[in-house]
Protein backbone atom coordinates (compact mmCIF):
# COMPACT_ATOMS: atom_id res chain seq x y z
CA UNK A 1 0.00 0.00 0.00
CA UNK A 2 1.38 3.60 -0.84
CA UNK A 3 1.61 6.11 2.09
CA UNK A 4 -1.00 8.31 1.90
CA UNK A 5 -2.65 11.29 3.73
CA UNK A 6 -6.23 11.63 4.58
CA UNK A 7 -8.34 14.77 6.05
CA UNK A 8 -11.81 15.55 5.74
CA UNK A 9 -12.80 18.63 8.25
CA UNK A 10 -16.80 18.80 7.04
CA UNK A 11 -19.08 18.32 9.66
CA UNK A 12 -21.59 17.01 8.60
CA UNK A 13 -25.49 17.35 9.70
CA UNK A 14 -27.56 14.26 8.13
CA UNK A 15 -30.86 13.59 8.05
CA UNK A 16 -34.58 15.04 8.82
CA UNK A 17 -34.69 18.81 10.15
CA UNK A 18 -31.05 19.33 10.28
CA UNK A 19 -31.57 22.51 8.98
CA UNK A 20 -31.97 23.62 12.45
CA UNK A 21 -27.92 23.64 13.00
CA UNK A 22 -28.03 26.36 10.47
CA UNK A 23 -27.38 29.28 12.07
CA UNK A 24 -25.75 27.98 14.95
CA UNK A 25 -22.85 26.32 12.36
CA UNK A 26 -22.69 29.76 10.45
CA UNK A 27 -22.23 31.88 13.70
CA UNK A 28 -19.53 28.87 14.88
CA UNK A 29 -17.33 29.42 11.92
CA UNK A 30 -17.34 32.99 12.14
CA UNK A 31 -20.35 34.05 9.71
CA UNK A 32 -22.05 37.31 10.49
CA UNK A 33 -23.24 38.23 6.89
CA UNK A 34 -24.02 35.37 4.34
CA UNK A 35 -24.15 35.51 0.52
CA UNK A 36 -26.65 32.61 -0.51
CA UNK A 37 -25.28 30.79 -3.71
CA UNK A 38 -28.16 29.23 -5.28
CA UNK A 39 -29.13 27.94 -9.29
CA UNK A 40 -32.33 28.58 -11.07
CA UNK A 41 -34.53 28.93 -8.25
CA UNK A 42 -36.21 25.10 -8.02
CA UNK A 43 -35.15 25.92 -4.02
CA UNK A 44 -37.51 28.66 -4.29
CA UNK A 45 -40.77 26.38 -5.49
CA UNK A 46 -39.75 23.32 -3.38
CA UNK A 47 -39.60 25.19 -0.02
CA UNK A 48 -36.03 25.00 0.58
CA UNK A 49 -34.77 28.23 0.25
CA UNK A 50 -37.75 29.62 2.63
CA UNK A 51 -36.40 26.93 5.15
CA UNK A 52 -32.64 28.28 5.20
CA UNK A 53 -33.70 32.00 5.00
CA UNK A 54 -36.03 31.25 7.53
CA UNK A 55 -33.00 30.11 9.93
CA UNK A 56 -31.03 32.91 8.85
CA UNK A 57 -33.35 35.31 10.13
CA UNK A 58 -34.34 33.88 13.77
CA UNK A 59 -30.54 34.24 14.22
CA UNK A 60 -30.47 38.16 12.84
CA UNK A 61 -27.78 37.16 10.48
CA UNK A 62 -28.39 38.76 7.59
CA UNK A 63 -27.53 37.40 3.86
CA UNK A 64 -28.08 38.44 0.20
CA UNK A 65 -28.38 36.20 -2.72
CA UNK A 66 -26.10 35.33 -5.64
CA UNK A 67 -28.53 33.22 -7.35
CA UNK A 68 -28.78 31.58 -10.89
CA UNK A 69 -25.94 29.37 -11.18
CA UNK A 70 -25.41 27.30 -14.25
CA UNK A 71 -24.82 23.68 -14.49
CA UNK A 72 -21.66 23.24 -15.49
CA UNK A 73 -21.45 26.29 -13.89
CA UNK A 74 -19.26 29.17 -15.93
CA UNK A 75 -16.26 31.35 -14.53
CA UNK A 76 -18.78 34.09 -15.48
CA UNK A 77 -20.85 32.80 -12.56
CA UNK A 78 -17.75 33.27 -10.62
CA UNK A 79 -17.06 36.10 -11.02
CA UNK A 80 -20.27 37.47 -10.66
CA UNK A 81 -20.46 36.00 -7.02
CA UNK A 82 -17.17 36.89 -6.41
CA UNK A 83 -18.75 40.81 -7.28
CA UNK A 84 -21.60 40.66 -4.93
CA UNK A 85 -19.73 38.76 -2.14
CA UNK A 86 -17.52 41.80 -2.01
CA UNK A 87 -19.84 44.65 -2.79
CA UNK A 88 -21.64 43.61 0.28
CA UNK A 89 -19.23 43.12 2.79
CA UNK A 90 -20.02 39.34 3.17
CA UNK A 91 -17.71 37.42 5.53
CA UNK A 92 -19.65 33.87 4.73
CA UNK A 93 -20.70 31.53 1.55
CA UNK A 94 -23.81 29.12 1.59
CA UNK A 95 -24.18 27.16 -1.34
CA UNK A 96 -28.15 25.83 -1.53
CA UNK A 97 -28.07 23.00 -4.01
CA UNK A 98 -26.14 20.22 -5.93
CA UNK A 99 -22.75 20.07 -7.29
CA UNK A 100 -22.81 23.18 -9.68
CA UNK A 101 -23.39 25.47 -6.80
CA UNK A 102 -21.28 24.14 -4.59
CA UNK A 103 -18.46 23.75 -6.80
CA UNK A 104 -19.13 27.38 -7.85
CA UNK A 105 -19.15 28.83 -4.11
CA UNK A 106 -15.81 26.65 -3.79
CA UNK A 107 -14.63 29.01 -6.36
CA UNK A 108 -15.57 32.18 -5.35
CA UNK A 109 -14.40 31.88 -1.73
CA UNK A 110 -10.98 31.22 -3.02
CA UNK A 111 -11.72 34.37 -5.39
CA UNK A 112 -12.71 36.79 -3.14
CA UNK A 113 -9.56 36.47 -1.34
CA UNK A 114 -7.30 36.63 -4.95
CA UNK A 115 -6.55 40.26 -6.37
CA UNK A 116 -6.21 38.70 -10.20
CA UNK A 117 -8.92 36.90 -11.90
CA UNK A 118 -10.34 33.45 -10.56
CA UNK A 119 -9.19 31.55 -13.46
CA UNK A 120 -5.69 32.48 -11.87
CA UNK A 121 -6.46 29.84 -8.70
CA UNK A 122 -7.47 26.44 -11.42
CA UNK A 123 -5.09 23.45 -11.52
CA UNK A 124 -1.90 24.66 -13.77
CA UNK A 125 -2.90 28.25 -13.33
CA UNK A 126 -0.67 30.95 -12.39
CA UNK A 127 -1.69 32.38 -8.98
CA UNK A 128 -2.35 30.40 -5.66
CA UNK A 129 -4.81 29.98 -3.47
CA UNK A 130 -3.13 31.78 0.32
CA UNK A 131 -6.50 31.73 1.99
CA UNK A 132 -10.20 31.80 0.97
CA UNK A 133 -14.05 32.68 2.58
CA UNK A 134 -15.70 29.85 4.71
CA UNK A 135 -18.27 28.40 2.73
CA UNK A 136 -20.92 25.55 3.73
CA UNK A 137 -23.69 23.85 2.17
CA UNK A 138 -27.04 22.79 2.42
CA UNK A 139 -26.93 19.34 -0.46
CA UNK A 140 -30.63 19.54 -2.50
CA UNK A 141 -28.94 17.15 -4.83
CA UNK A 142 -27.20 13.86 -4.53
CA UNK A 143 -24.38 12.67 -6.93
CA UNK A 144 -20.87 14.99 -7.17
CA UNK A 145 -19.67 14.36 -3.80
CA UNK A 146 -18.80 17.97 -3.69
CA UNK A 147 -20.40 18.82 -0.14
CA UNK A 148 -17.52 16.90 1.81
CA UNK A 149 -14.32 17.30 -1.03
CA UNK A 150 -12.16 19.98 -1.37
CA UNK A 151 -12.40 20.36 -5.16
CA UNK A 152 -14.68 21.78 -7.83
CA UNK A 153 -14.71 22.20 -11.39
CA UNK A 154 -15.26 25.34 -13.29
CA UNK A 155 -16.23 25.99 -17.13
CA UNK A 156 -13.79 28.10 -18.64
CA UNK A 157 -15.56 30.98 -21.38
CA UNK A 158 -12.80 30.91 -24.47
CA UNK A 159 -12.94 27.28 -25.01
CA UNK A 160 -15.62 25.79 -22.44
CA UNK A 161 -12.94 23.50 -21.24
CA UNK A 162 -13.31 22.26 -17.80
CA UNK A 163 -10.74 23.18 -15.30
CA UNK A 164 -10.84 21.74 -11.53
CA UNK A 165 -9.87 24.18 -8.37
CA UNK A 166 -8.86 22.05 -5.54
CA UNK A 167 -7.08 23.45 -2.19
CA UNK A 168 -7.96 21.93 1.60
CA UNK A 169 -9.24 25.69 2.72
CA UNK A 170 -12.22 24.94 -0.04
CA UNK A 171 -13.66 22.11 1.71
CA UNK A 172 -17.04 22.88 3.19
CA UNK A 173 -17.23 24.35 7.18
CA UNK A 174 -20.24 21.80 7.40
CA UNK A 175 -22.60 20.77 5.13
CA UNK A 176 -26.66 19.82 5.86
CA UNK A 177 -27.82 16.58 4.33
CA UNK A 178 -31.31 15.83 4.54
CA UNK A 179 -32.58 12.98 2.43
CA UNK A 180 -35.98 15.12 2.18
CA UNK A 181 -34.63 17.89 0.53
CA UNK A 182 -33.85 15.65 -2.69
CA UNK A 183 -37.61 14.13 -2.93
CA UNK A 184 -38.60 16.93 -5.48
CA UNK A 185 -35.29 16.35 -7.80
CA UNK A 186 -36.56 15.59 -11.36
CA UNK A 187 -36.15 11.87 -12.29
CA UNK A 188 -33.11 12.32 -15.15
CA UNK A 189 -31.16 14.11 -12.56
CA UNK A 190 -31.69 12.06 -9.60
CA UNK A 191 -30.52 8.98 -11.93
CA UNK A 192 -27.62 11.01 -13.14
CA UNK A 193 -26.47 11.90 -9.65
CA UNK A 194 -27.09 7.85 -8.71
CA UNK A 195 -24.48 7.03 -11.41
CA UNK A 196 -22.07 9.93 -11.03
CA UNK A 197 -21.56 8.78 -7.69
CA UNK A 198 -21.05 5.28 -8.91
CA UNK A 199 -18.53 6.09 -11.15
CA UNK A 200 -16.62 8.01 -8.95
CA UNK A 201 -16.28 5.00 -6.82
CA UNK A 202 -15.00 2.96 -9.80
CA UNK A 203 -12.81 5.55 -10.96
CA UNK A 204 -11.38 4.74 -7.25
CA UNK A 205 -11.91 1.26 -7.64
CA UNK A 206 -10.07 0.03 -11.12
CA UNK A 207 -6.52 2.31 -10.53
CA UNK A 208 -2.95 0.24 -10.14
CA UNK A 209 -2.05 -0.34 -7.01
CA UNK A 210 -5.40 -2.39 -6.01
CA UNK A 211 -3.52 -5.09 -5.11
CA UNK A 212 -2.55 -4.33 -1.84
CA UNK A 213 -5.67 -1.70 -0.67
CA UNK A 214 -8.01 -4.33 0.64
CA UNK A 215 -9.88 -2.07 3.17
CA UNK A 216 -10.66 0.41 0.44
CA UNK A 217 -11.43 -1.94 -2.02
CA UNK A 218 -13.89 -3.71 -0.01
CA UNK A 219 -15.36 -0.38 1.43
CA UNK A 220 -15.63 0.68 -2.00
CA UNK A 221 -17.25 -2.40 -2.99
CA UNK A 222 -19.79 -1.90 -0.79
CA UNK A 223 -20.85 1.57 -1.33
CA UNK A 224 -21.05 0.72 -5.18
CA UNK A 225 -23.25 -2.52 -4.10
CA UNK A 226 -25.54 0.43 -2.13
CA UNK A 227 -26.01 2.33 -4.99
CA UNK A 228 -27.30 0.03 -7.46
CA UNK A 229 -29.97 -1.41 -4.90
CA UNK A 230 -31.48 1.68 -4.04
CA UNK A 231 -31.15 3.46 -7.42
CA UNK A 232 -34.07 1.57 -9.02
CA UNK A 233 -36.39 2.11 -5.32
CA UNK A 234 -35.92 6.21 -6.77
CA UNK A 235 -37.61 5.41 -9.90
CA UNK A 236 -40.17 3.61 -7.74
CA UNK A 237 -40.86 6.07 -5.54
CA UNK A 238 -39.32 9.33 -5.96
CA UNK A 239 -39.92 9.95 -1.76
CA UNK A 240 -38.27 6.71 -0.55
CA UNK A 241 -36.80 8.39 2.30
CA UNK A 242 -34.24 5.67 3.00
CA UNK A 243 -33.46 4.86 -0.69
CA UNK A 244 -32.43 8.78 -0.52
CA UNK A 245 -30.62 8.78 2.31
CA UNK A 246 -28.58 5.57 1.38
CA UNK A 247 -27.65 7.23 -2.41
CA UNK A 248 -26.80 10.47 -0.98
CA UNK A 249 -24.37 8.92 1.75
CA UNK A 250 -22.97 6.59 -0.86
CA UNK A 251 -22.04 9.55 -2.82
CA UNK A 252 -20.70 11.98 -0.46
CA UNK A 253 -18.41 8.61 0.89
CA UNK A 254 -17.72 8.04 -2.92
CA UNK A 255 -15.61 11.81 -2.78
CA UNK A 256 -14.56 12.45 1.17
CA UNK A 257 -11.17 12.93 0.55
CA UNK A 258 -11.11 10.36 -2.01
CA UNK A 259 -10.10 7.65 1.05
CA UNK A 260 -11.06 4.63 -1.29
CA UNK A 261 -8.22 5.82 -3.88
CA UNK A 262 -5.84 6.47 -0.80
CA UNK A 263 -2.83 4.04 -0.92
CA UNK A 264 -3.10 3.41 -4.80
CA UNK A 265 -0.87 5.05 -7.16
CA UNK A 266 -2.95 7.95 -8.00
CA UNK A 267 -5.42 8.37 -10.95
CA UNK A 268 -6.53 10.87 -13.95
CA UNK A 269 -9.98 10.40 -13.92
CA UNK A 270 -10.03 8.82 -17.42
CA UNK A 271 -13.74 8.25 -17.11
CA UNK A 272 -14.36 12.46 -16.00
CA UNK A 273 -12.44 13.88 -18.70
CA UNK A 274 -14.06 11.91 -21.27
CA UNK A 275 -17.07 13.08 -19.75
CA UNK A 276 -16.19 16.81 -19.47
CA UNK A 277 -15.38 17.40 -23.06
CA UNK A 278 -18.84 15.82 -23.97
CA UNK A 279 -20.46 18.41 -21.33
CA UNK A 280 -18.08 21.29 -22.77
CA UNK A 281 -19.41 20.60 -26.25
CA UNK A 282 -23.22 19.41 -25.82
CA UNK A 283 -24.17 21.14 -22.55
CA UNK A 284 -24.95 17.58 -21.24
CA UNK A 285 -24.94 16.45 -17.69
CA UNK A 286 -22.17 15.20 -16.01
CA UNK A 287 -23.65 11.99 -14.70
CA UNK A 288 -24.96 10.95 -18.16
CA UNK A 289 -21.59 11.39 -19.81
CA UNK A 290 -19.92 8.96 -17.49
CA UNK A 291 -23.07 6.76 -17.94
CA UNK A 292 -21.86 7.23 -21.99
CA UNK A 293 -18.50 6.05 -21.77
CA UNK A 294 -17.87 3.72 -18.73
CA UNK A 295 -19.01 0.46 -20.21
CA UNK A 296 -16.33 1.59 -23.22
CA UNK A 297 -13.93 2.38 -21.33
CA UNK A 298 -14.13 -0.59 -19.25
CA UNK A 299 -14.14 -2.90 -22.26
CA UNK A 300 -11.07 -1.31 -23.61
CA UNK A 301 -9.64 -1.02 -19.61
CA UNK A 302 -10.10 -5.18 -19.23
CA UNK A 303 -8.58 -5.71 -22.96
CA UNK A 304 -5.20 -3.21 -22.53
CA UNK A 305 -4.39 -4.44 -18.97
CA UNK A 306 -5.46 -8.45 -18.34
CA UNK A 307 -3.56 -8.43 -15.41
CA UNK A 308 -6.18 -6.80 -13.33
CA UNK A 309 -8.81 -9.66 -14.52
CA UNK A 310 -9.11 -10.28 -11.05
CA UNK A 311 -9.99 -6.76 -9.83
CA UNK A 312 -12.65 -7.12 -12.80
CA UNK A 313 -13.68 -10.11 -11.85
CA UNK A 314 -13.94 -9.06 -8.21
CA UNK A 315 -16.07 -6.15 -9.40
CA UNK A 316 -18.34 -8.29 -10.94
CA UNK A 317 -18.51 -10.71 -7.93
CA UNK A 318 -18.90 -8.41 -5.19
CA UNK A 319 -21.10 -5.53 -6.89
CA UNK A 320 -23.23 -6.86 -9.05
CA UNK A 321 -23.45 -10.68 -7.57
CA UNK A 322 -21.82 -12.40 -10.38
CA UNK A 323 -21.39 -16.68 -9.60
CA UNK A 324 -19.03 -17.84 -12.59
CA UNK A 325 -16.18 -19.22 -11.38
CA UNK A 326 -13.81 -17.83 -14.44
CA UNK A 327 -12.24 -14.80 -14.08
CA UNK A 328 -12.48 -13.96 -17.38
CA UNK A 329 -16.29 -14.20 -18.11
CA UNK A 330 -16.37 -13.12 -14.84
CA UNK A 331 -14.72 -9.76 -15.88
CA UNK A 332 -17.20 -9.30 -18.94
CA UNK A 333 -19.64 -9.84 -17.08
CA UNK A 334 -19.56 -7.07 -14.87
CA UNK A 335 -19.20 -4.70 -17.50
CA UNK A 336 -22.05 -6.36 -19.17
CA UNK A 337 -23.69 -5.67 -15.69
CA UNK A 338 -23.02 -1.73 -15.83
CA UNK A 339 -24.23 -1.46 -19.06
CA UNK A 340 -27.43 -2.33 -17.71
CA UNK A 341 -27.61 -0.66 -14.70
CA UNK A 342 -26.92 2.60 -17.03
CA UNK A 343 -30.11 1.44 -19.25
CA UNK A 344 -31.65 0.63 -15.38
CA UNK A 345 -31.35 4.02 -14.37
CA UNK A 346 -32.72 5.31 -18.24
CA UNK A 347 -29.51 6.97 -19.37
CA UNK A 348 -29.63 7.19 -22.98
CA UNK A 349 -27.89 3.76 -25.15
CA UNK A 350 -24.54 5.47 -26.83
CA UNK A 351 -23.52 9.00 -28.14
CA UNK A 352 -25.46 8.55 -31.27
CA UNK A 353 -28.86 8.34 -29.28
CA UNK A 354 -27.45 11.20 -27.03
CA UNK A 355 -26.75 13.38 -29.57
CA UNK A 356 -23.17 13.09 -30.18
CA UNK A 357 -22.33 13.77 -34.09
CA UNK A 358 -19.39 11.17 -35.41
CA UNK A 359 -17.48 13.15 -37.08
CA UNK A 360 -16.74 15.10 -33.70
CA UNK A 361 -14.97 11.84 -31.80
CA UNK A 362 -11.42 12.83 -32.57
CA UNK A 363 -12.12 16.63 -31.55
CA UNK A 364 -13.44 15.13 -28.24
CA UNK A 365 -10.48 12.86 -27.91
CA UNK A 366 -7.61 15.26 -28.56
CA UNK A 367 -9.32 17.65 -26.32
CA UNK A 368 -9.51 15.08 -23.52
CA UNK A 369 -6.17 14.28 -23.75
CA UNK A 370 -4.61 17.73 -24.55
CA UNK A 371 -3.08 18.04 -21.04
CA UNK A 372 -1.25 14.20 -21.51
CA UNK A 373 -2.07 10.46 -20.57
CA UNK A 374 -5.32 10.11 -18.38
CA UNK A 375 -5.12 6.07 -18.03
CA UNK A 376 -5.37 5.11 -14.34
CA UNK A 377 -4.01 1.36 -15.21
CA UNK A 378 -3.08 1.32 -18.65
CA UNK A 379 -1.97 4.28 -21.21
CA UNK A 380 -4.43 6.61 -22.62
CA UNK A 381 -3.62 9.21 -24.94
CA UNK A 382 -5.57 10.78 -28.06
CA UNK A 383 -5.73 7.44 -29.81
CA UNK A 384 -6.88 5.60 -27.30
CA UNK A 385 -9.61 7.65 -25.91
CA UNK A 386 -10.40 7.82 -29.87
CA UNK A 387 -10.91 4.22 -29.64
CA UNK A 388 -13.65 4.27 -26.34
CA UNK A 389 -15.40 7.16 -28.14
CA UNK A 390 -15.86 5.17 -30.85
CA UNK A 391 -17.09 2.29 -29.01
CA UNK A 392 -19.27 4.41 -27.09
CA UNK A 393 -20.85 5.67 -29.79
CA UNK A 394 -23.31 2.71 -31.13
Amino acid sequence: MENFNFYVPTTVHFGKGQIENLAASVKQFGGSKVMLAYGGGSIKKNGIYDAVTNELKKADIPFVNCDGIKPNPPVADVRKGIKIYRENACDFILAVGGGSTIDAAKAMAAGVCYHGDVMDLMADGKGEIKEAAPLASVLTMAGTGSELDMGGVITGEKTHKKHTIMHPFLYPKFSILDPAYTFSVPEKHSMAGCFDAFDHLMECYFVAGSETTDVQNMMNEGVMRSIVKNAPLLLENPENYDARANIMWASSMALAGFQFIAGKKGSNWPMHAMGHELSSLYDMTHGITLALIAPAYLEFTLEKAPEYTWLFANFARNVFGVSEANNELVAKKGIEKVKEFTLTLKMPKNLKEAGVEKDKLEYLAEKATEWGNIGAICKMEKAEALEIYRRAFE
